[in-house]
C-alpha cells in the first residue's frame, strides 16, 4: 500500500536469528520451532513504543516470516516446478501485524502426483504444529484463475502476491492469469464498492461507535485497503505514492493517508501486543491499556481514554471524508461519460451535471462565503440532486477557513442556517453532511469540541456528535405520518406543537456541554439561548429550547425513577413542566433522546413509562394545577371501576369490600382498575385454599409480564422471591411491596426474559408461578445461585455504587436509596444481604436506566424498629460486598 522500507530480517538478534538460519537439508523438527512465535513476538513487543516506526516494525515481522517460511519450506525439497509458496492478502501486502492471520497460497502444477499432494499436507500440517496461525489455500494454476475469475473475495486476495519459495514461474504466471482482462476496472469497481458499503452499513455506517473496529469501520484499515484495491486495479499501481504521477492524488491528501494510517496501524499493533489475539475490537476492556501503550498518560483514567479516542474518531472521520472524495474522484476516471453530459445552469454559483451539484466556477467561496452554506440549501431544494460533486466537496474543504467570526456572525448566515435546519424532508440529511465535512464545526466551535468526545456512562453507544445526529434524526422523524400506533401517537403530539423548530434545535443542544465539567444541562441551557437570539428566534423561543436542554433528563428519570401511581410524583413533575406545549416537546425529545442514546434501550416497558407520565401529566395540566386531583377522588375511581368489573366476573360487591377494608389506600392509588381486579379476583377465588397465591399476567399493559404473590408477609420473603424470579433467567424492572393491615404481603414484580421483552410463552408463565409457590411454601429449603460476573462495560467505566439512609416521616422504618450498575441476579444479591443483616423489606420500588438502576426500599428490623448507625453501616459494607464482589448466594432461612 506504501512503498516501505525492507527491514534486514537476520538484523534481529540472536533470539530469532537461530530460527532463520539455513542448515542441513533435514525434515524440520516441531521441538525446535515451538519458541519462535512467542519470542518473535517478545521482540515486536520490545521494539514497540510510541515513536516507533510502525513501518518498519511490520516490515520486520513480514519479513522474518518469510525467511521462515522459505526456509521450512526448503526443507522439505518440493521437486523442481511442482509448487509455489506465495503470500496473500495483508501478508502479501508486507502488512503483517504481530496477531494477524498469515495468509499463504500453494500453487500446484496442474499435473501432480499424490506424493506432492502428501509433502504439502506434512509442510502445513507442521506450520499449524509449531503455532503458526495460517489461513492457507493449495490450489492448482487453472483453479486460481478460474476461482479468481469468479469470487471477488479471491482476486482481492491474489492481487497482493509475493513469492516466498518454490517454482517462480507458478507464482508468474498466476500473476498473468489474473490480469485486468478476468475483471477490469470498471466491474471491480462496482463490485468493491457495493461491498465496502454493505460493510459500512454493518457498523450503522459510522466510525463514532465506542468499542470501534480499527479494521473493518467506516474509516477504519478495511476503508484504505479498498482505496489502494480500487486504484490498484485501475491504474496498476503498488503505492499511494505511485498515484501523485498518476496526478489522482495531491501531496497533501498522500500526507492525510500516510498519517491516518500510522495512526490506525499503531493503534491495531499495540491492540494485537495487550490482547496478545488477533483483536480488532477496540472494546472498553482494551482502551486505557492500548492508550497506555501509545504514550497517552493522565492520572485520571477517563481523561486518559477520552483523550486518545478522540485522536481516533477523529482519524477515521478525516479518513472516511477523504476515503468517500477519492472514490468519487476515481468513478468519474472510471466511468467519463457522466462528466460529458452538460451542465445545468442554477444560480451564477452552482450547476449540476449527472445528478451531482457542481460549483460554477473555482472561486464561489472566495466570492461569496454564504454558498458555502447555499449548497445545502441547494440541494435541499432540488430533490433530484444525489449531493455535491467530488470537485465541489474538495473545493470546499479547501475553503472552510472562510467560516470565520464574520461568517458566524452575519445574519444572513443564521437565515440560511435556520432554513437549512427547518427543512421538513432533508434536514437531517443535510446536517449530517454539514457535520461530516466539517462545516457544522467551524460554524458552531461547541459542536467540534464534542466531536469525537466519549460519554464514560453505561447507555451510550456512539459519540457526542454522532450520538447528537441520531436524536435530531429521530426527532424529525416525528413530523412524518406513519401507520404504526405508537409512532403515529408521536406524530400526532407534534402536529400539535406549535413549530418544529425549538424541538430540532434543542435535539441539536441538548448535550452540548457535554465534557466541559459540571451540570452538563445547565451548562447548555444558556448557550442554547444565546445561539437562538443570534439566530433571530423569539425571545420565548429561545427561552423554550433553553428550558428543554436543561430539562431534557428530567422526563426520563422521573418516569423511570420514581413511583408514577404516586399522585404527588405527578404533581410535582406537572408544575415543574407548567404547560401543555412545553410538555408536547419535552416528551418528543425524551423519546428521540433515549432511542439515539442505543437503540435496544428503548422497549415497551419504557414507552409504558414515558407514556403513562405523559397521559398523567396531560390530564393534570389540562384540569390546571390550581385545581389538582384529590386523592379521595382517584381512589373512589380505582375502587367504583374495579368493582364493575369483578361483578361481571361473578365477585359481589360486599366480599370486594371485606377484602379491602384490609388495604390500606396507598394500594389503589399505586394500582390500576384492573390491576386491582385480577389481584381481588385471584385471593379471593383461592384464598380459602392456597396458603401462596401466584398470579401471573403474561402482557401488562406496561409493556413487561406482572407477577403478583399475595401470601403471609413474614421476614426473607423479597430474598426468596427476588431469588428464585434470578435462578429464571427474568429481569425485575420494576416491584411494588405492599404489606396489607393484617399482616399480607401483596407484591407486584414486572419481570422481562433475557431478551428484554415480556414472556412470550404460557408454559413458562406456568413454570414461574409453579417456582414461585415451591419456593414459598417451603421457605427453609436450601438453594443457591451461581456467581454473576459483572459485566465488562460496568468493570471498565468503574460504575459507582451509592447508598443513601434517610428516615421516614412516620419514623417506623428507614428508607434505603440504592444507585448501583445493573448485573444478573442484582436484587437476589441484595435479598441475601438483608438476610444477612436481619432486615425486613416493608416497600420497594424498582427501577431500571439501561445498565444502571435505582432502588429505593423501606426497610426495619425484625422488630419493627428503624435501622441505628451500626445497623445501617453494616448493611452497607454487606450490600458493597455483594454489588462489587458478586458471589454464589445461599438462601437458607
Amino acid at each position: 500500500m506504501y512503498k516501505i522500507n525492507v527491514f534486514d530480517a537476520l538484523n534481529t538478534g540472536e533470539i530469532i536469528l537461530r530460527f532463520l538460519t539455513p542448515d542441513q537439508l533435514t525434515k524440520p523438527v516441531i521441538a525446535d520451532y515451538k519458541n519462535f512465535l512467542p519470542e518473535l513476538l517478545y521482540l515486536l513487543k520490545n521494539r514497540f513504543n510510541p515513536e516507533c516506526d510502525v513501518y518498519q516494525l511490520l516490515s520486520l515481522n513480514t519479513s522474518i516470516m518469510d525467511v521462515l517460511l522459505n526456509k521450512i519450506w526448503n526443507l522439505y525439497e518440493f521437486p523442481k516446478n511442482t509448487a509455489a509458496l506465495v503470500a496473500i492478502g495483508g501478508y502479501g501486502r508486507r502488512e503483517l501485524f504481530p496477531q494477524s492471520d498469515i495468509d499463504i497460497l500453494i500453487v500446484l502444477n496442474d499435473k501432480v502426483d499424490k506424493k506432492i499432494e502428501e509433502k504439502v499436507k506434512e509442510f502445513l500440517t507442521f506450520l499449524w504444529d509449531i503455532n503458526l496461525p495460517i489461513a492457507q489455500s493449495v490450489r492448482s494454476l487453472q483453479e486460481c484463475i478460474s476461482e479468481a475469475k469468479n469470487d471477488l473475495t479471491v482476486i482481492t486476495s491474489m492481487m497482493e502476491l509475493h513469492f516466498i519459495a518454490g517454482n517462480k514461474k507458478l507464482f508468474e504466471q498466476v500473476k498473468i492469469g489474473i490480469d485486468n482482462k478476468i475483471w477490469p476496472s470498471k466491474k471491480f469497481f462496482k463490485e468493491k464498492t457495493n461491498e465496502l458499503n454493505i460493510r459500512h452499513r454493518k457498523f450503522s455506517s459510522t466510525a463514532n461507535l465506542l468499542e470501534p473496529n480499527i479494521k473493518e469501520n467506516p474509516g477504519g484499515l478495511r476503508d484504505l485497503h479498498t482505496l489502494y484495491w480500487l486504484t490498484n486495479r485501475h491504474f496498476k499501481t503498488n503505492s499511494f505514492e505511485d498515484l501523485i504521477s498518476k496526478s489522482f492524488l495531491t501531496s497533501q491528501e498522500l500526507e492525510i493517508l500516510k498519517n491516518a494510517y500510522i495512526n490506525l496501524a499503531k493503534i491495531r499493533f499495540s491492540l494485537h501486543l495487550h490482547t496478545q489475539r488477533s483483536e480488532d475490537r477496540l472494546l472498553f476492556d482494551y482502551q486505557y491499556d492500548v492508550a497506555s501503550l501509545l504514550g497517552f498518560h493522565d492520572e485520571n483514567r477517563n481523561r486518559q481514554v477520552e483523550e486518545f479516542m478522540q485522536v481516533y474518531y477523529r482519524t477515521s472521520n478525516q479518513i472516511s471524508t477523504l476515503i468517500e472524495i477519492l472514490i468519487n474522484r476515481l468513478q468519474s476516471i472510471i466511468f467519463p461519460g457522466l462528466l460529458r453530459r452538460r451542465a445545468k445552469i442554477i444560480n451564477e454559483r452552482f450547476q449540476s451535471r449527472a445528478g451531482k451539484l457542481e460549483a460554477a466556477h473555482p472561486s464561489i467561496f472566495k466570492e461569496s462565503p454564504r454558498a458555502i452554506f447555499e449548497l445545502f440549501l441547494l440541494l435541499q431544494k432540488h430533490s433530484n440532486l444525489e449531493g455535491p460533486s467530488n470537485g465541489l466537496i474538495q473545493l470546499l474543504l479547501e475553503n472552510l477557513h472562510l467560516i470565520d467570526k464574520k461568517f458566524r456572525e452575519s445574519e444572513e448566515i443564521g437565515n440560511l442556517f435556520i432554513e437549512i435546519l427547518n427543512h421538513p424532508k432533508s434536514n437531517v440529511r443535510e446536517i449530517r453532511r454539514m457535520a461530516h465535512l466539517g462545516v457544522l464545526g467551524r460554524y458552531w466551535p461547541s459542536f467540534h469540541a464534542v466531536t469525537g468526545r466519549m460519554q464514560f456512562d453505561l447507555y451510550h453507544i456512539y459519540t457526542v456528535e454522532e450520538h447528537t445526529l441520531h436524536v435530531l434524526e429521530n426527532a424529525c422523524k416525528f413530523s412524518r405520518p406513519v401507520n404504526d400506533d405508537e409512532n403515529s401517537t408521536y406524530h400526532d403530539i407534534f402536529i400539535q406543537t406549535p413549530k418544529a423548530l425549538p424541538l430540532y434545535l434543542a435535539a441539536l443542544f441538548h448535550d452540548i456541554a457535554k465534557g466541559r465539567g459540571g451540570d452538563h444541562s445547565t451548562l447548555g441551557e444558556e448557550e442554547a439561548r444565546q445561539f437562538c437570539l443570534k439566530l433571530n428566534l423569539s425571545e420565548y423561543d429561545a427561552n423554550l429550547v433553553a428550558w428543554l436542554v436543561k430539562n431534557h433528563l428530567v422526563m426520563s428519570k422521573t418516569a423511570q425513577h420514581q413511583d408514577l401511581d404516586d399522585p404527588d410524583v405527578v404533581k410535582i413533575f406537572a408544575e415543574n413542566i407548567g404547560n401543555l406545549t412545553r410538555l408536547n416537546y419535552l416528551y418528543l425529545l425524551t423519546i428521540a433522546d433515549i432511542c439515539g442514546t442505543n437503540p435496544k434501550l428503548w422497549n415497551n416497558w419504557r414507552s409504558h413509562l414515558l407514556s403513562k407520565l405523559y397521559q398523567d401529566t396531560s390530564k393534570h395540566l389540562r384540569r390546571g394545577l390550581d385545581s389538582p386531583i384529590k386523592r379521595e377522588e382517584l381512589i373512589n375511581e380505582v375502587k367504583e371501576s374495579a368493582l364493575k368489573g369483578l361483578n361481571k366476573l361473578g365477585i359481589d360487591k360486599s366480599s370486594c369490600e371485606s377484602f379491602w377494608q384490609e388495604l390500606e389506600n396507598d394500594y389503589f392509588l399505586r394500582h390500576s382498575d384492573e390491576e386491582v381486579i385480577r389481584h381481588t379476583y385471584a385471593i379471593l377465588e383461592h384464598k380459602e385454599t392456597d396458603n401462596v397465591i401466584v398470579n401471573i399476567h403474561q402482557y401488562s399493559a406496561r409493556g413487561a409480564t406482572e407477577v403478583f404473590i399475595y401470601c403471609n408477609d413474614r421476614s426473607y420473603l423479597f430474598a426468596h422471591i427476588t431469588f428464585t424470579l434470578a435462578k429464571l433467567g427474568l429481569t425485575i424492572v420494576h416491584a411494588r411491596i405492599i404489606t396489607s393491615k393484617q399482616g399480607h404481603a401483596l407484591d407486584t414484580f414486572l419481570v422481562l426474559d433475557v431478551d428484554g421483552n415480556p414472556i412470550d410463552d404460557k408454559s413458562q408463565c406456568e413454570l414461574v408461578a409453579k417456582e414461585l409457590k415451591d419456593t414459598l411454601a417451603n421457605p427453609t429449603q436450601i438453594s443457591t445461585l451461581p456467581p454473576q460476573r459483572l459485566p465488562r462495560r460496568i468493570r471498565e467505566l468503574r460504575v459507582p455504587t451509592e447508598i443513601i439512609f434517610e428516615e421516614t416521616e412516620e419514623g417506623y422504618h428507614t428508607t434505603l436509596e440504592i444507585k448501583a450498575p445493573d448485573f444478573p441476579g442484582l436484587l437476589a444479591s441484595l435479598g441475601s444481604a438483608f438476610v444477612d443483616c436481619n432486615i425486613s423489606v416493608h416497600n420497594a420500588r424498582i427501577s431500571k436506566l439501561g445498565e444502571r438502576v435505582h432502588n429505593i426500599f423501606h426497610v426495619s428490623t425484625f422488630n419493627n424498629k428503624p435501622l441505628d448507625d451500626i445497623q445501617k453501616n453494616k448493611l452497607k459494607d454487606v450490600i458493597y460486598e455483594y454489588l462489587h464482589q458478586p458471589k454464589q448466594i445461599s438462601l437458607a432461612v
